[in-house]
């Protein structure tokens, strides 16, 4: 749409008021649009239901004039959904261009509301195995290094999560407490719901079995993104190797999503076929960056260039191999924390963790990746 251009609405349909009060509840949108009837009581109720559970979500009201109460006046009508608590109102049939003038009224507002939240980014990936959790893992204590107490660990690999053995943690509240706590879930309970880790970040696990997962669904998960934005400045979330609707509400909160692999041709080809999956949903390129992860040229691998040559992608990120990092990993402590100050890996990933620390800034600094030889 040319008049809310830089705007990629995410949508999300209810056939019932209830369900669509229950989901604005874990969504949050900015927008929430409903048919306008007769049934004020109905429209009355979802109104005070939205302002309890999502105080920042505007009402727009549908409606068709010839299909309005008889002898009803429609500005009438309008004032009763007025004082109901209905911000806008767009006409049947809707045509383009009221369409985008509504968006355009109600999206390009000053971004006072936005600023107060903190950034999401994930890491995604269709194969197993290429480090991605660790990736995460170690960004995020890098994140923690620089931002002590403000950075949120999202282990949002429901079925296999691996974040706290990483961190030797043995947390004794997850995921699941938080889906189980739904109905009065906010910041300061997420909170508590989360494990603190030496390096200045705060978990919030994965389920310890992944049967223990099978109730949560995307829109607990973005209710739970949607508050940890709220309450961190920054928050990293890990991710299943499998793309589903969990995936999809990840990414849709995220500001940057990180396509972990590494240079051998078999996962290569997977992650070809996972960027038409990514233009296929309509996540942005501009917010995709390619992790170029465990680099070597042993064995023959493709090097940087013809790594990128067959994606058809430049690499925004590349770690080096080292086996410090595996050993890292299987002893629980990230090999940021005691790097030393000449680890090309733990550069890079600090250089990960500068990016997204200049979401913040307003800015994304243009990704730099450096040839390995």
């Amino acid at each position: 749409m040319k008049a809310v251009a830089d705007v990629a609405p995410v949508t999300h349909y209810f056939d019932e008021l209830r369900a669509a009060a229950e989901g604005a509840r874990s969504f949050r949108p900015e927008l929430v649009i409903v048919e306008l009837t007769s049934d004020m009581r109905a429209l009355g109720v979802l109104a005070d239901e939205l302002s309890a559970s999502s105080p920042e979500s505007a009402i727009i009201a549908v409606f068709r004039p010839d299909q309005l109460p008889n002898q009803v006046a429609e500005s009438t009508v309008m004032i009763q959904a007025l004082r109901l608590g209905v911000e806008d109102f767009i006409r049947r049939p809707i045509s383009s261009r009221d369409l985008e003038q509504l968006l355009a009224r109600r999206l390009q507002r000053p971004q006072q509301t936005r600023t107060s939240t903190g950034r999401q980014v994930a890491f995604i990936s269709n194969k197993g195995g290429v480090g991605k959790s660790t990736s995460a893992v170690n960004t995020a204590v890098a994140l923690a290094e620089i931002h002590p107490e403000r950075v949120l660990l999202v282990d949002g690999s429901l079925q296999i999560g691996v974040c706290a053995t990483q961190l030797n943690l043995q947390p004794k509240t997850t995921i699941v407490d938080a889906w189980r706590e739904r109905d009065r879930l906010d910041e300061f309970l997420l909170r508590e719901l989360t494990t603190a880790h030496s390096s200045g970040l705060d978990l919030l696990a994965a389920p310890k079995a992944a049967i223990d997962a099978i109730d949560i669904d995307d829109a607990i998960v973005s209710r739970i993104l949607m508050l940890a934005r709220r309450s961190y400045d920054y928050v990293v979330v890990d991710t299943f190797p499998l793309f589903d609707r969990v995936i999809m509400a990840i990414l849709d909160l995220s500001d940057l999503a990180y396509i972990v692999l590494e240079n051998v041709v078999p996962t290569m080809q997977n992650i070809r076929g996972f960027f038409d999956l990514l233009d296929d949903v309509e996540f942005p390129a501009e917010k995709q960056r390619l992790l170029l992860n465990r680099f070597s040229k042993i064995g023959g691998n493709p090097d940087q260039a013809e790594v990128e040559s067959y994606l058809d992608r430049d690499v925004d990120h590349v770690v080096p191999f080292d086996s410090k990092v595996i050993q890292a990993a299987n002893t629980g402590t990230p090999f940021v924390m005691n790097a030393g100050r000449f680890s090309k890996s733990a550069r890079a990933v600090r250089g990960i963790a500068e990016e997204i620390t200049s979401l913040s800034n307003g800015h994304i600094d243009a990704a730099g990746s450096e040839e390995l030889s």
